[in-house]
């Protein structure tokens, strides 16, 4: 098994010992209906967006495709991995997954220090897949994220997927489906993941102890895991530093030029040693990345609000009287200019480009959103 994530963040996946509420019907489909009659296909493509449990649901597959003597469980009447771990009956598979350690799964990710799949991690996957299982049963390979693979990766991986090794399942997951190779996409049972119903989701974040599900789910675009992650960490405050820069500029004739210059500084603020460093910065540290994904968010929800849409179509629900206020001050053809030039900053920021400058241009071109 190759695995090039650190054990805290690779762990959880292992452990897993049920899908997700909104995954049972697919859960079904896939594994359920397929594997007493082991009908399961010789390559799967998980796709969707990020924060549905693309990844939570591979690693359950896999682990259900190597289980020895996988069951019937009684309240849901699906075929689940038995998940034997204590008992006389012990699944040696089982164990060895919930450890991180069978023999007959291999993992395959971006390398810590890159952000592509080289071709050599993938010429090392096909020399195992043709090896003989370990357990005597099938072995699971799971690649992800797929489109992260260098264009000879993919190809290397593609003769291996145009002749199936038998007893060998291919799982690949992806955010960016179109990204990959059609001729990949062709060779594997895709798999549409598409947002959880609203119901279960908001029920599934309630259980979580979340007291304004609504509201994260709303934020992460429907997306429960990313709710759940919005919901311990700093970007609610990031957001609410982003939105006030904003309105300011509209509402109390503040500069762009130097809102685009005190954001500028937060994304070079360095995170400081011992106690002191961290009493003194008590800005929030901020990458590029977020302030162009919620000048994004605030701009996709004025544009909608100025057509019309339902209020259940807003992201930024908890500040859409402000933005209902703020429509009618500025022009709707401005606004989807704008919205056109910070889609393209999402891929200017990954190069070269000046980011003070890159703000400066954005903000300059909202405040002349104004009518």
């Amino acid at each position: 098994m190759a695995d090039t994530q650190s054990e805290n963040e690779i762990l959880p996946y292992y452990r897993q010992n049920a899908c997700y509420p909104w995954q049972l019907p697919l859960w079904q489909q896939l594994y359920s209906n397929n594997i007493v009659s082991d009908h399961f296909p010789h390559a799967v493509l998980l796709c969707g967006v990020t924060g549905i449990g693309k990844k939570d649901l591979a690693f359950y597959l896999a682990r259900g495709l190597l289980c020895q003597s996988p069951n019937e469980n009684p309240e849901t009447g699906q075929i689940e991995p038995c998940l034997n771990l204590e008992s006389e009956k012990k699944c040696r598979s089982c164990q060895l997954f919930s450890t991180a350690t069978h023999p007959d799964l291999y993992h395959v990710t971006t390398p810590v220090d890159k952000k592509v799949i080289p071709v050599d991690d993938i010429r090392t996957l096909i020399q195992w897949s043709v090896l003989s299982s370990q357990l005597g049963g099938k072995k699971v390979i799971i690649i992800e994220p797929a489109e992260a693979m260098n264009p000879n990766a993919a190809n290397s991986l593609l003769k291996t997927l145009e002749e199936p090794v038998s007893n060998t399942i291919i799982i690949l997951l992806t955010n960016q489906k179109q990204a990959l190779l059609a001729t990949i996409r062709s060779r594997c049972r895709t798999i549409d993941m598409g947002i959880p119903d609203k119901k279960n989701a908001l029920q599934w974040l309630s259980r979580q102890g979340l007291t304004d599900a609504e509201l994260m789910l709303s934020l992460s675009s429907g997306s429960p895991l990313r709710a759940l992650e919005l919901s311990k960490g700093t970007q609610l405050e990031v957001r609410h530093l982003i939105i006030s820069q904003l309105l300011s500029i509209i509402t109390d004739a503040i500069d762009p030029v130097l809102v685009a210059e005190a954001l500028f500084k937060q994304t070079k603020i360095k995170q400081g040693k011992g106690k002191r460093a961290q009493t003194d910065n008590k800005k929030l540290l901020i990458n590029a990345y977020d302030i162009i994904y919620w000048f994004d968010s605030v701009v996709s929800d004025l544009a909608k609000i100025a057509r019309n849409c339902s209020k259940d179509s807003i992201i930024n629900i908890d500040y859409y009287q402000n933005l209902q206020q703020l429509s009618n001050r500025l022009y709707l053809k401005k606004l989807l200019q704008l919205y056109d030039s910070i889609n393209k900053a999402y891929y200017e920021i990954r190069g070269q480009i000046n980011i003070n400058l890159l703000f400066e241009s954005l903000l300059i071109d909202w405040n002349n959103c104004q009518k």
